[in-house]
């Protein structure tokens, strides 16, 4: 692929990926509560206020409104949304719109850096540089307009941000055979990120590590790659916790059985038992199955990725990118008290869609070699289906409007602390949990 080809192969993809955001973007702000305690926190670390939230909504009897957030929160995604808070975007009240930029372009890089996966997949079968722009235009376009990821890129949302984490160390591997210590240490140190900016990512450290030790088992010359990811990847870690003070976030998690159980008032969860722990991870493990196979999440992409896997048996490439889906799959669905295959599926697609689109231009060159109207159906079915879940998605979800809120004095108990601590800038703690 030459440099001119590669260069707009990424422009194109990165305009197919903002196309359906933007304007949904700046429609209004997206409100949800995972979006407005990431803001509530950047806004605290841009007043110079520590990595705090204002609003106190699990395990709230006892403890005060205003507290450390680190163990609730994963810290690169609030501190990466201070930034334009310092410059006084959104700094105050109701959000602005234009912080919901910030996902937009974090999700967009994902597309060209998964076709860069599916052109490494692509050169290391063999393909010439047509077969090359298939796959990774394909693999990207999967990428920009994946209804969950639209979603999310339009949100306040750490999802984007801890996607190209992940997306980068993962290519940043693929590219060792022509690296050494140097790049070695700096796939360690986007891997050893990404769980700072998603908790489930915390999978791709070991996963890192073990395929740099097999490679040194296999060429001992490269045990100096494996010292510096394995290096690098323990100072992020150690880095991370010591500033965070907490090992990860999140892990009351594993306390109830259902994550609402840990919110509201005077909460006093029980312990979840095996057969509700079982149950609620087979569930999750349904549920993202059955999200991945739906037709609008480009649902030939799982079938495909496990052709090659059966089929090429020995594609170390694709069995690694394999054992990443399956690891983050695994991962969130281990976590019993949630479920939301949504948000939890947008890592595996994103890691399948490389080792999809490279087998299915595979099998399109075995069963019709040299024509170009199977490779033209496939394209259309691609953009109508995919652009057309993508762009409903955009437009489906309007955002809410600003709320009527009256300032209280103290840390009042309300129902949606969230909207009253944004409007307000005052504390505020949780009535009681949601609803189911």
């Amino acid at each position: 692929m030459s440099a001119k080809t590669r260069a707009a192969l990424v422009g194109l993809l990165l305009l197919a990926a903002v196309a359906p955001r933007v304007e949904p973007a700046l429609r209004g702000y997206h409100p949800s509560n995972d979006a407005a305690e990431h803001l509530l926190i950047a806004r605290s670390l841009a007043r110079g206020e520590g990595f705090t939230l204002p609003i106190r909504v699990r395990d709230v009897d006892g403890g005060p409104a205003v507290h450390d957030a680190y163990p609730e929160r994963a810290p690169l995604y609030p501190w990466l949304l201070s930034a334009p808070v310092r410059l006084g975007i959104g700094a105050t009240g109701w959000p602005d719109p234009r912080l919901q930029l910030l996902g937009v372009g974090l999700a967009a890089l994902c597309a060209p850096l998964v076709a860069s996966v599916a052109a490494a997949l692509a050169r290391a079968r063999g393909f010439g540089a047509g077969g090359l722009v298939v796959a990774a235009a394909g693999a990207g376009l999967v990428v920009a307009w994946a209804p969950s990821l639209v979603r999310a890129s339009v949100h306040l949302w750490a999802e984007p941000l801890g996607l190209l984490l992940v997306l980068g160390a993962a290519r940043l591997d693929l590219a060792l055979d022509r690296g050494g210590p140097g790049r070695a240490a700096l796939a360690g140190l986007v891997g050893g990120l990404a769980r700072f900016a998603r908790p489930e990512a915390w999978v791709v450290a070991p996963l890192l590590l073990a395929r740099a030790v097999a490679r040194a088992r296999r060429e001992p010359g490269r045990w100096s790659e494996a010292l510096a990811l394995g290096g690098a990847l323990l100072a992020v870690n150690a880095a991370g916790i010591a500033a965070t003070g907490v090992v990860a976030p999140q892990l009351f998690l594993l306390e109830v059985a259902r994550f609402e159980d840990a919110m509201g008032a005077g909460a006093a969860p029980a312990a979840p038992t095996l057969g509700s722990v079982l149950a609620a991870v087979g569930g999750n493990l349904a549920g993202q199955l059955e999200h991945l196979l739906l037709p609008k999440n480009a649902w030939f992409v799982l079938p495909l990725a496990l052709l090659a896997l059966v089929r090429r048996g020995r594609g170390a490439d694709e069995r690694w990118l394999l054992a990443w889906a399956a690891a983050f799959v695994l991962a969130t669905a281990g976590v019993w008290s949630t479920r939301d295959p949504h948000r939890f599926t947008i890592a595996p697609l994103a890691l399948l869609a490389p080792v999809a689109l490279v087998e299915a231009e595979a099998w399109r060159r075995r069963l019709w070699p040299g024509r170009r109207g199977p490779l033209a159906a496939a394209a259309a079915s691609l953009v109508l289906v995919l652009g057309h879940a993508a762009g409903r998605e955009a437009r489906g979800r309007g955002p809410g409007p600003a709320p009527e809120v009256v300032a209280r004095e103290g840390a009042p108990a309300l129902d949606d602390p969230w909207s009253y601590a944004l409007v307000t800038g005052r504390p505020a703690v949780l009535a009681r949990p949601p609803a189911r």
